[in-house]
């Protein structure tokens, strides 16, 4: 039997991973990085690369802390606006205001203040008043037969609540009359929100009685 002998040559050995010069070039050039870009800044040998941000993305992140402080100092520090909390207080003392359920309503300083907000409430007091208390009070509550109801003085109490209190149980030895057994206790509320609304107002009228006290805050 004829034995073959094959010799092996180097075409023969397969080639693996092996590139051309180009593509070699190609790689070099991928690796290349920007001296301009690196930062001096390093951690454990590796250094920080300067990468920085679209420049639509700064201009919406300027854009929201611009707001932001604007929208802060409308709330917070000019207090042009309401709060969603404090709108919420508001719209609640407006129903309040106008209920006519059993118990009738919870009458408190927070509520009397939140109502002194809203347009409405106000708005049906100051019909109230007029139908009802300028005869003593004068118009605008300047004061008549009753004290002035814009300045600083107040005969009874001091605060919103007293105020509601003295129009519900009257003043004995006054002309003032208890309306909590004349007007509905809804009206009462409008008309105490609205006269709360009118101190610290200094219309012209009858001189000040009783003690002074501070403006309401609103």
């Amino acid at each position: 039997m004829t034995m073959l002998s094959h010799a092996t040559t180097a075409h023969d050995i397969p080639l693996v991973g092996t590139s051309d010069t180009g593509n070699l070039d190609q790689d070099a050039g991928a690796d290349e990085v920007d001296e301009a870009h690196l930062m001096d800044h390093a951690y454990d040998g590796i250094r920080e690369y300067d990468n920085p941000l679209p420049s639509w993305w700064s201009l919406v992140f300027a854009a929201t802390v611009v707001f932001s402080f604007l929208y802060f100092a409308y709330y917070n520090i000019a207090r042009w606006g309401h709060t969603p909390a404090e709108s919420y207080q508001i719209a609640l003392a407006g129903w309040q205001a106008s209920y006519k359920g059993p118990g009738g309503p919870s009458v408190s300083e927070e509520m009397l203040a939140a109502s002194v907000q809203n347009t409405e409430v106000v708005a049906r007091g100051a019909d109230v008043f007029t139908t009802r208390c300028v005869g003593c009070h004068a118009a605008e509550g300047r004061g008549q037969i009753g004290p002035n109801l814009t300045d600083l003085f107040q005969i009874h109490g001091s605060t919103r609540m007293d105020l509601y209190k003295t129009i519900v149980g009257g003043a004995p030895g006054t002309a003032m009359i208890a309306w909590g057994e004349v007007m509905k206790p809804a009206e009462i509320i409008a008309v105490a929100s609205y006269v709360s609304s009118l101190r610290g107002k200094n219309l012209p009228g009858k001189e000040p009685q009783g003690q002074p006290v501070p403006a309401l805050m609103r």
